[in-house]
């Protein structure tokens, strides 16, 4: 039986499809990762456009209908993107991005996941490297694949960028595919 959710979201990632409408990728903290349609979204005329922006914060309304969702309101609550914002931390945001959408599986609720994802995306907007960073740890830990040592040896030294780099063959080979959103702005 259809039904209307709402709830809060994180826009992770976004594929165009025909017509004007645009399939989203959603973490929310009550029914995990999902994907809606949003008829339409693409048209000049459309509100949500803005408010669908990868990195965005939303509140949004869906219809739940066979188990698919349709998106039908959105707001935004806080956007990534700002003027003062840096290519390497959009860089960094669709990297992290890609690695919660390939790692989390869908349809499956897990809140404490949501708040790290979150707070990583948070530390990336506000320039808070070693934050970030720690929030990806967490992320890893949390998913059960626990952490390499030298990734955490590493991360004790402040060597932040050695660790990212650690972290990132590390997902690499629990996805058995290599990430390029790492190589978008390089």
């Amino acid at each position: 039986m259809p039904k209307f959710i709402s709830t809060q979201a994180l826009v992770i990632n976004k594929e165009r499809r025909f017509e004007g409408d645009l399939q989203i990728t959603l973490l929310t903290p009550n029914f995990g990762k999902i994907k809606c349609l949003a008829k339409g979204a693409q048209s000049l005329k459309s509100r949500r456009l803005g408010h669908l922006e990868i990195g965005t914060i939303i509140k949004t309304s869906l219809y739940d209908k066979n188990s698919f969702y349709w998106l039908s309101e959105t707001e935004s609550i806080a956007a990534f993107l700002h003027p003062s914002s840096f290519l390497s931390q959009i860089n960094l945001l669709f990297y992290f991005l890609e690695i919660v959408n390939k790692l989390l599986p869908f349809d499956q609720k897990q809140s404490e996941l949501y708040q790290i994802v979150i707070r990583g995306v948070k530390s990336i907007s506000h320039n808070h490297y070693a934050s970030f960073i720690k929030e990806e740890m967490n992320f890893l830990s949390e998913l059960g694949y626990g952490l390499p040592p030298e990734i955490t040896t590493s991360f004790n030294k402040k060597d932040y960028k050695s660790t990212q780099n650690l972290i990132k063959k590390y997902c690499e080979s629990i996805i058995e595919k290599p990430l390029y959103s790492h190589k978008l702005f390089n």
